[in-house]
């Protein structure tokens, strides 16, 4: 999982939160059925193959190491993939990431060295692979301002269960591209585009041998995931990209008007899709992720944890959570950064809402286990079921679907 060592200046908190509004189809359908953690009401989902039916099997990490690598696309931009990796992986230094690195170099001058904010990220930069492969992929779509980082704990859980996860860097709306220097003498592209690009690279770069991705990819097991405005990139990639089998949007919105105020119509994808949200979520409308998932084609699932704010599908809320979190931060910076701006800096860090790390065992839970079940990896649904939302004592979670 992702550590803070050192608290961040104040004023970069505020632009690496900035996590805008994403943009995903609308329309409603029914025929659903609902689950809650504290009173379940019927379900038409299958009963779990694990003995007892209410084990949360994927919460904990799985038995592989972690991998990374980075590659770039032939435009220049970052591209970071995570991997299963041996068991000597554990004996290498874990990976660590200095998001001030995104920034200009102007911006960096102005952080002092002690400072500098760093990550600890629970992988291992080229760590042999792990001997099972190949392995389903799952293409990663970070947030508005954000970076392919920003959702450690869920990338690298993932990895650790058997799935290789790609994450490019969206310089037309990332970190550093709109606060560094990744976007120059870029042309911008669609992100579907770039998620597909990525793939690509990621197949082309594991035809060499000295690559850990060397035969690694399993392309017949493809999914897509994404948060905020790319939980957005995700479900328009299931609906143009033919080698997409499922797709996973976590806080998704219904839609991003255009100069007339009206929404575009978008394909909806035709593979299972999964849709999370967090019922306290203070940028993304809950009921707008709601509507997305009420428009999809079963089978269709829908996670909702209740108190969660939009930040929970990510590590952010965890940065400098030991020195007061990222308002007390801002504050003893001097900055006044006006209200709006701080709502949008700690969405769902505020101690009224549920603290994230409660629900990253249900967010990774959920996620493994509609990805295997989907990907045909569990011949049998594991963990999909009313029993399991309610097993989580940490967190409140909603469980709907419709099988189709």
């Amino acid at each position: 999982m992702l550590t803070t060592r050192r608290a961040l200046v104040a004023s970069l908190l505020a632009v690496v939160l900035l996590v805008g509004a994403c943009s995903s189809s609308d329309s409603g359908s029914d025929g659903a059925t609902t689950t809650k953690g504290t009173s379940a009401t019927t379900s038409t989902t299958t009963e779990t193959g694990s003995p007892g039916g209410s084990d949360p099997a994927y919460a904990e990490p799985g038995p592989d190491q972690v991998g990374s690598r980075t590659i770039a696309l032939d435009d220049g931009r970052r591209v970071v993939i995570w991997y299963p990796a041996s068991a000597e992986a554990a004996d290498t230094p874990t990976e660590t990431f200095d998001i001030a690195s995104l920034l200009s170099p102007e911006l960096q001058a102005k952080i002092d060295a002690d400072l500098r904010p760093q990550y600890e990220i629970d992988a291992h930069i080229g760590a042999d692979p792990a001997a099972d492969g190949p392995y389903p992929v799952v293409l990663f779509s970070h947030g508005y301002a954000g970076f392919p980082e920003q959702s450690a704990d869920l990338v690298t859980h993932l990895a650790s269960w058997g799935f290789v996860v790609i994450a490019p860097d969206h310089v037309e709306r990332s970190l550093s591209g709109l606060l560094g220097t990744a976007s120059k003498g870029v042309t911008p592209r669609e992100d579907p585009e770039v998620l597909t690009a990525s793939l690509d690279a990621a197949i082309a770069d594991g035809e060499d041998e000295a690559s850990p991705l060397h035969d690694l990819l399993d392309l017949d097991e493809v999914a897509v995931a994404g948060h905020s405005a790319g939980a957005s990139a995700a479900y328009l990639t299931a609906s143009s990209e033919d080698r997409v089998k499922a797709f996973i949007s976590y806080s998704v919105g219904a839609g991003r008007p255009d100069e007339d105020g009206k929404t575009a119509e978008r394909p909806v994808p035709d593979v299972p899709g999964m849709v999370m949200l967090g019922s306290a979520d203070g940028i993304i409308d809950p009921a707008d992720s709601v509507a997305v998932y009420e428009g999809m084609d079963p089978p269709k699932y829908l996670v909702e944890i209740a108190d969660a704010g939009h930040l929970v599908f990510s590590d952010i809320c965890l940065i400098g959570k030991d020195q007061g979190g990222l308002v007390q931060l801002t504050k003893e910076a001097g900055l006044d950064l006006g209200d709006e701006l701080l709502r949008l800096a700690s969405d769902g860090c505020e101690p009224d809402k549920l603290d994230p790390a409660k629900a990253f065992g249900a967010i990774d839970h959920f996620t493994v286990a509609f990805l295997r079940y989907e990907l045909g990896i569990d011949p049998e649904p594991v963990g999909l079921d009313e029993a399991t939302a309610a097993s989580f004592t940490t967190a409140d979670v909603t469980f709907t679907t419709d099988p189709g």
